[in-house]
């Protein structure tokens, strides 16, 4: 018989963190420059080293950070403030009872990170519709003058 070799499990390594976090105050941290401060703990969640593991700088857009613990995980997920017009509703802060409730097992520990240099939300710019494009002549068959059009119209109703 074939002796089994087991194969050993490497070691799991925490990732290197893509950003600089600091955290200057029981309540206040900084992330990559921008200032952040922690307006919930929940069963305190919050775990800088943790934090410093999971942040993306995909997150840098967003006016808040939850992060929230479903076995021994700690999951990230960026909300807007409520008053941003280019966001979607369940991008909103108002939707976090939602979002909790929904995505997070019952009774989970999380936080929530309020950015406060936040950049102020650009207007959506609106797109120029058909009553913009006036240099734009009206559709003819085979590229005729519009004396021509009015004349095959003519002559197909039975005029001369």
């Amino acid at each position: 018989m074939a002796e089994r070799t087991v194969k050993e499990r490497p070691e799991h390594k925490p990732a290197e963190p893509i950003v600089e976090i600091l955290q200057v105050a029981p309540d206040m941290i900084i992330v990559g420059g921008r200032r952040y401060q922690l307006v919930l703990d929940h069963k305190q969640a919050f775990d800088k080293d943790k934090f410093a593991e999971r942040y993306m700088d995909i997150l840098d857009k967003y006016d808040y950070i939850v992060g929230d613990w479903g076995y021994e995980q700690l999951r990230l997920r960026g909300f807007y403030q409520n008053d941003n017009p280019r966001a979607s509703k369940d991008q909103l802060i108002s939707t976090l009872e939602d979002y909790l409730y929904e995505y997070c097992n019952f009774g989970c520990a999380y936080f929530v990170l309020e950015r406060l240099d936040a950049p102020i939300a650009k207007p959506h710019r609106r797109s120029r519709g058909a009553h913009h494009r006036t240099s734009r002549k009206p559709y003819t068959e085979k590229n005729e003058s519009p004396a021509d059009h009015r004349w095959r119209q003519g002559r197909n109703r039975g005029q001369k």
